[in-house]
């Protein structure tokens, strides 16, 4: 199991969300310590709306080996690499020949140094998955619950999939604007479309093992759109 309840592992998640932030806006004096901190702040609360949910007692509580402790990010980023690598497929040899603008972005990545990317995806991986899982999709479960007079239990089913859904939307929307400089229907819907996978597939990831197991996937991800996807263009 990974979860972040242990003072440690929050310690860990702080600093990296802290990192994250630093890193999401050019090398300012005031600027940069105060990205770190909001992204620290995101943190905090999107910690508190993941309890309030009740999406702690649905993490799986397998046993595992101490192993696992070192063994379970690489699993989770390969995990990531492998849903990355098939809807990388799907874009170039599916949409791209039809939708040819949605190759650009790719190939654009490959003009950045390989140590710019590696940040993007450290951002993106991190600072998505906080605001997208752990803070919405734990919001939308909590309220759900709630709706359904659910508070003091687990959250349903039907609430958990729902919410992973509309987590999942609202993640591929916010992907759209990047393209506006030329966006069609068929972009915006091949953009959707394949953004709102990823983002379901890491909502099922972070409901049953937490922020980090999706940190680490998204991050899987990332990196064979950014690395692996301008080699294969």
């Amino acid at each position: 199991m990974i979860e972040v309840a242990a003072p440690l592992k929050q310690g860990a998640l702080f600093a990296v969300a802290a990192v994250a932030g630093a890193l999401a806006v050019p090398l300012h004096i005031l600027a940069t310590p105060l990205s770190a901190a909001a992204f620290a702040l995101l943190t905090a609360t999107g910690l508190r709306v993941w309890r309030w949910s009740g999406l702690p007692a649905c993490l799986t509580t397998t046993a595992r080996g101490p192993l696992w402790r070192y063994m379970g990010p690489m699993m989770w980023l390969l995990l990531g690499l492998a849903i990355g690598l098939t809807l990388l497929a799907l874009l170039r040899l599916v949409i791209e020949p039809s939708v040819p603008s949605i190759g650009a972005r790719i190939a654009a990545a490959g003009l950045l140094p390989v140590w710019r990317r590696l940040a993007i995806i450290y951002v993106a991986a991190v600072g998505e998955e906080l605001i997208f899982r752990l803070l919405l999709l734990s919001a939308v479960v909590g309220l759900g619950g709630r709706s359904s007079r659910l508070s003091r239990q687990p959250p349903s089913r039907r609430v958990i999939q729902a919410a992973i859904v509309i987590a999942a939307l609202v993640f591929a929307a916010s992907h759209l604007p990047a393209w506006t400089a030329n966006l069609s229907l068929p972009l915006a819907l091949s953009v959707m479309g394949l953004n709102a996978i990823a983002g379901w597939i890491l909502g099922l990831v972070f409901v049953k093992s937490g922020i980090t197991a999706a940190i680490w996937t998204h991050a899987g991800g990332d990196c064979a759109v950014q690395l692996i996807g301008p080699l294969v263009g």
